[in-house]
């Protein structure tokens, strides 16, 4: 007899296939002791039976027309009475190591295996129960959620934090809310070797596939990392393990990444620029501003009109090191301070309006925190409240035009951390202290090009502003 074996598992937690293998083995020796032929081995790995979600080894075993069925189990097979009428309409029998032999070619087999389906449909529903009210005692009691694997950030018990990815979650949460993008942090988690547990489980390290913006922004809002344990989203006890984000990062990103303005999907309304000169620097020619590209596999700034065509490492050294030079001038910090000072008269409403309505997001934070808000009334007030802010905030810049200094390193602070300072940052400097013009190339071929002939740097001068 003709045999096609049919294996499954519910949950591979680490991606390497061996309960489904072992299945196989079994049911290969159970074949070969009974003399029968394997025509085929058809699996189904990591996917549940009672989910709803299409099982593609199981289409594909309904449309190969088998002579028999053999499998470790009966509920390996069939766990709904819907997926059994399926195999009934076959013709073909059913046998199972562990379960015995379904006759499905008379009535009373077919409704011996009905009944048993049926009770197989009923002690899963119980499990899922059971399991529910588990999950629901475990998180009230703030223990973590142990369920599949381990969390980014959290070793294998789900407790202990993994320091180097915590690190870069920190790092991330940083990034995100001095206007970086998810996919910044991304790439930033990709390139150090991080990668989500899920994604490198079973797999080499070279062979694991990078982070995606979703799962950064899951992983970012998630309350798993403020040590808050949830039941369907929701905050439901303080977990008994230790957190990585503080309470004001882990609500400011919320309050970031959940923003309806942010982008999405759909037609794309804006983002944030990707590279240093973009938007600031313009083309001698046509005056229209720069913005990133591709030259013939080469990172490049160009007009719409495609006269310039600057290599953007070239440009962006060139700009970074007029920026540094600027900054190094003694007079620079005292006409800043000078300006500034001037400013208060004018400001001093705007500065207290500031800090009232960074107060009232920190409300909210806290409302949410202790349960006295759900997290859309968190969201949507901390957006109006952003909204002015922002406004405020604009104000305030308008009147110098001045960007941030970290009021404890100054300007020297920044000299020495400027190739690692967020790309907003550095562009705000770059907006502040200079005026760039690209040049066309003058039909010069480009190794005989000097930084010169690619563009012109000016300096502005605070004063002057």
């Amino acid at each position: 007899m003709n045999v096609t074996i049919y294996a499954r598992l519910s949950l591979d937690q680490h991606g390497d296939e061996l309960g489904v293998q072992r299945q196989e083995e079994e049911c290969r020796a159970f074949a070969a002791a009974r003399g029968w032929t394997v025509r085929e081995v058809i699996a189904d790995n990591d996917i549940s039976a009672t989910s709803g979600k299409v099982r593609p080894g199981f289409e594909r075993l309904l449309v190969s027309k088998p002579d028999a069925i053999l499998c470790w189990h009966t509920d390996r097979l069939i766990r709904k009475t819907e997926d059994l009428e399926r195999v009934i309409a076959l013709g073909v029998n059913v046998h199972a190591i562990h379960a015995g032999h379904l006759d499905l070619s008379t009535p009373a087999g077919r409704a011996v295996a009905r009944t048993v389906t049926a009770w197989a449909t009923y002690e899963g529903e119980q499990k899922a129960l059971r399991q529910k009210a588990s999950n629901l005692q475990a998180a009230k009691a703030g223990l973590p959620h142990r369920a599949g694997i381990r969390p980014f950030g959290y070793a294998d018990d789900f407790v202990t934090v993994v320091e180097e990815e915590a690190e870069a979650i920190r790092k991330g949460a940083e990034m995100i809310l001095q206007g970086e993008t998810l996919a910044a942090v991304a790439r930033l988690w990709t390139g150090l070797g991080l990668l989500a547990p899920r994604s490198s489980s079973g797999k080499a390290k070279g062979e694991a596939n990078g982070w995606g913006v979703g799962g950064v922004k899951k992983v970012l809002i998630s309350p798993r990392y403020i040590a808050q344990a949830t039941y369907h989203g929701e905050i439901v006890a303080e977990g008994s393990w230790p957190a990585i984000l503080d309470e004001a990062t882990h609500y400011a990103l919320v309050a970031a990444l959940t923003n309806p303005k942010r982008f999405t999907g759909g037609a794309r309304t804006g983002s944030a620029p990707q590279t240093l000169l973009a938007g600031l620097a313009t083309c001698s020619k046509c005056g229209e501003a720069v913005r990133g590209g591709m030259y013939r596999g080469t990172p490049v700034y160009r007009c719409g009109q495609k006269h310039v065509r600057v290599p953007r490492e070239l440009a962006d050294k060139r700009a970074g090191n007029a920026v540094l030079a600027r900054l190094a001038f003694p007079d620079l910090l005292g006409q800043i301070l000078a300006a500034q000072g001037s400013q208060a008269d004018d400001s001093a409403a705007l500065h207290n309006e500031a800090k009232t309505l960074r107060e009232r997001m920190d409300g909210l934070a806290v409302a949410y925190a202790s349960g006295h808000i759900t997290l859309s009334q968190m969201t949507a007030g901390t957006e109006a409240i952003r909204e002015r802010l922002e406004e405020v905030e604009s104000k305030l810049s308008g009147i110098t035009g001045l960007p941030p200094v970290d009021p404890v390193t100054g300007l020297a602070g920044l000299i020495e951390s400027w190739p690692d300072s967020p790309l907003p940052i550095r562009r705000a400097w770059v907006k502040f202290l200079l005026s760039i013009e690209m040049h066309p190339n003058g039909y010069k071929k480009a190794k005989n090009m000097t930084v010169d002939d690619y563009m012109t740097v000016g300096w502005h001068h605070v004063e002057e502003e």
